[in-house]
């Protein structure tokens, strides 16, 4: 059936991954069991019908449905049963689908809640000490511009899995497209790195509206998905297509997870707003009629869904299993495919799955595999296919894939992608292939060179296993020349996220300390007063706390921070001891003294970040905000975007810090303005200067940021 106008609601009640069979009351006393279903009307009548016989049942309305007889509603099973009997309606329980990554539980890699014993200096000693961490601050900065300015001399190279499907000669190749191909990520989002071209984005994750932007992947599936795609090589990652128009559907929860109905949603997401191909890294076993529905009126639009196969050994999940849909398998570095993934004859294409070198938190890479990772390669050839020509439709795209890809020995159902292949073969396929039909005229020569093997990769120790999910910590997480273990920088990324989470921290005249503002109202027996806030000093005085686990040693006192005042010393030390003991509930089972650490050293750098969202200005003093006169929003990462290149490339230096045991201040922001603010620059930041020069950091960089004018238009 073609649905042509959607009401739907969404409910962010989340539901196995299989359906649940309930226990059902019938009687009085015992109110009958509800489920979230979703009910897909044939036409506006059934709708109605629909919409009028589930009533208050209806969860909440989305506009991004708006054209498609699409509801979603809490149900019992009687009530779903009279719905299902209107031969004008499909009803089904709403299912959940996962992130198509292969992960591993091991109890040993857990970082665990352990005894403690006491490790805090002397107040006699800790003065050196703080001393010795300056100096090791001072040299540790003076061997990273050493490597920078030896990095800065190479090119990136192409890791070993884009060698494999020829992109590195694909890319070379390509010709510069005037029309980019827009290539939608429907997974966790995107977090804003300099290494991605990110196009625009969506969350659709409403129990997560208060992730911004710069941290919108709060599990990093996302993020290396896309520099698969588009990595554009500013931080050593290449990307097949750095050209593609990419775009972040965020769909998938801190867990890799959605209901059926978010993707559905996202699905629709990307119908309306014109997207040429949609690279979906997730899957579930079951089938589901309303997702054939969508991913069907998706194909139907000219859209191409390339989707993993899935990575349990077993059949191929869904959508990848949909004949509308590429289903994409993953090879190992040996041109084989992997034990762990799905196999039929649904498969399409291979790509490498295994050992890949993904963009990952904070401008850092992970290695990681699974059919999750095979997917953006696919995406990202056929993003430099389309580029060639916008009016070819997605089964032409489609087709030159697979009729390009190199035989995989011993495997019928599918061959390995070849970007290089494909485009040599663009213009007889072209010739050759009848879009009425949507098939070959005549047959052309197949592909046969023979897989490259990467044997080597298989033994290099700078390839460690990387998996997304809370239980996996083995990866390391490359900043910069050190690493940080998954299980870190998930903690790091809670605690990055979580000011805006927590209530008692949240934006707002009461915690200016956590948001990188720089005053606090405080009003006591009538009497208003304004504090003032040195966002530079906050940063060090919670960074060095962090270090000792959320313990603020006795001679720790106002004074002790550069540049603090004691009102904001108070205020930050009550948040601090508020959190220390919210750690046990947020970190059960892992409430140790370096899990606190990680944590607490996440929340300051959210302090510092928002500094250049919250506390930035135009040349002429006016705030940047959420929709300022030049009709610019605040959150868009186009809007004055060399603030975001600043952020994230302080929190670069401030997880070095951390990796040496090093607390954060001035110097880490002085060296990102040194790398990342342009001499012209097109933003202000108020008060930068007074609080830098009272942290112990002056430069001439400083002055020209610094605005002593602040204007609430």
């Amino acid at each position: 059936m073609k649905l042509k106008k959607i009401t739907a609601a969404l409910t962010a009640a989340a539901m196995l991954l299989a359906p649940i069979d309930g226990v059902w009351a019938n009687t009085a006393q015992q109110p009958e069991e509800e489920k979230q279903y979703i009910i897909m009307a044939e036409d506006e009548a059934a709708y109605n019908e629909a919409e009028e016989e589930v009533g208050e049942g209806i969860s909440m309305e989305s506009s991004v449905l708006a054209e498609n007889n699409v509801i979603v509603a809490e149900l019992s099973e009687d009530e779903a049963e009279t719905l299902s009997e209107n031969e004008h309606i499909l009803i089904e329980e709403d299912i959940m689908l996962c992130a198509s990554t292969e992960a591993a539980k091991d109890a040993s890699d857990s970082l665990t809640s352990e005894e403690e014993a006491p490790d805090s200096l002397a107040a006699k000693d800790y003065q050196q000490n703080k001393q010795e961490m300056k100096r090791r601050k001072m040299q540790q900065f003076e061997e990273i511009a050493e490597a920078e300015a030896e990095a800065d001399t190479t090119e990136p190279e192409y890791e070993w899995n884009l060698q494999a499907v020829n992109a590195d000669e694909a890319s070379e190749c390509a010709k510069a497209a005037s029309k980019k191909v827009k290539v939608a990520v429907l997974d966790s989002g995107v977090d804003y790195v300099t290494g991605i071209n990110l196009a625009g984005y969506t969350n659709l994750v409403e129990e997560e509206d208060y992730v911004v932007p710069i941290f919108q992947d709060l599990t990093g599936h996302g993020t290396g998905v896309a520099s698969i795609i588009s990595a554009n090589g500013e931080e050593g990652l290449q990307g097949v297509n750095p050209n593609a128009e990419l775009y972040s559907v965020k769909a998938l929860d801190e867990n890799n997870q959605a209901p059926l109905s978010r993707i559905i949603r996202g699905i629709y997401w990307c119908i309306e707003n014109g997207m040429n191909i949609i690279n979906m890294s997730f899957g579930t076993p079951s089938y589901s009629e309303a997702l054939r529905q969508a991913v069907s009126d998706a194909h139907a639009a000219g859209l191409l869904m390339v989707a993993a196969a899935g990575n349990s050994g077993d059949a191929v999940e869904y959508p990848a299993a949909f004949p509308e849909v590429m289903a994409v398998a993953s090879t190992n570095a040996e041109a084989e495919i992997s034990e762990f993934c799905n196999t039929g004859e649904e498969l399409e294409v291979a790509a490498p799955g295994e050992k890949i070198r993904v963009a990952s938190f904070f401008n850092g890479t992970v290695v990681t595999h699974g059919t999750s990772v095979a997917v953006p390669h696919v995406s990202g050839v056929a993003s430099l296919l389309w580029e060639r020509d916008l009016t070819k439709s997605s089964e032409f795209i489609r087709q030159l894939i697979s009729h390009s890809a190199k035989e995989i020995e011993g495997v019928d159902e599918c061959g390995l992608l070849d970007a290089k292949h494909a485009l040599d073969c663009y213009d007889a396929f072209a010739e050759g292939y009848d879009e009425t039909a949507e098939a070959l005229k005549a047959e052309l020569p197949e592909n046969a060179a023979q897989p490259e093997t990467f044997e080597e990769v298989s033994d290099d120790e700078a390839y460690v296993e990387g998996r997304w999910g809370t239980e996996d910590h083995k990866a390391a997480v490359n900043i910069g020349s050190t690493g940080l273990t998954t299980a870190a920088i998930n903690l790091i990324k809670k605690g990055a996220a979580y000011p805006d989470k927590d209530n008692k921290l949240e934006l707002g005249t009461p915690n200016p300390e956590w948001h990188g503002k720089w005053e606090r109202t405080v009003k006591e027996n009538n009497i208003t007063t304004i504090v003032e806030v040195n966002y530079i000093a906050v940063l060090e005085m919670v960074t060095e706390i962090a270090l000792e686990g959320g313990a603020i040693l006795p001679y720790m006192k106002w004074d002790w921070f550069w540049g603090m005042n004691e009102p904001t010393y108070t205020k930050v030390k009550t948040d601090i001891n508020y959190l220390t003991k919210k750690c046990a509930e947020l970190l059960p089972g892992r409430n140790t003294k370096e899990n606190r650490m990680y944590f607490l050293y996440g929340c300051a750098l959210h302090g510092i970040q928002d500094v250049f969202a919250h506390s930035t200005v135009r040349k002429n003093g006016t705030l940047i905000k959420d929709t300022d006169p030049a009709g610019k929003k605040g959150d868009d990462l186009k809007n004055y975007p060399r603030r975001y290149h600043v952020a994230v490339k302080l929190t670069e230096y401030a997880l070095k810090n951390l990796t040496e045991g090093l607390y954060s201040d001035g110097r880490i922001v002085l060296k990102a303005l040194k790398e990342k603010y342009a001499d012209a620059g097109e933003f202000k930041v108020y008060r930068l200067k007074k609080y830098m020069n009272a942290n112990g950091y002056s430069h001439s960089i400083i002055t020209n940021v610094n605005a002593d004018t602040f204007i609430k238009n």
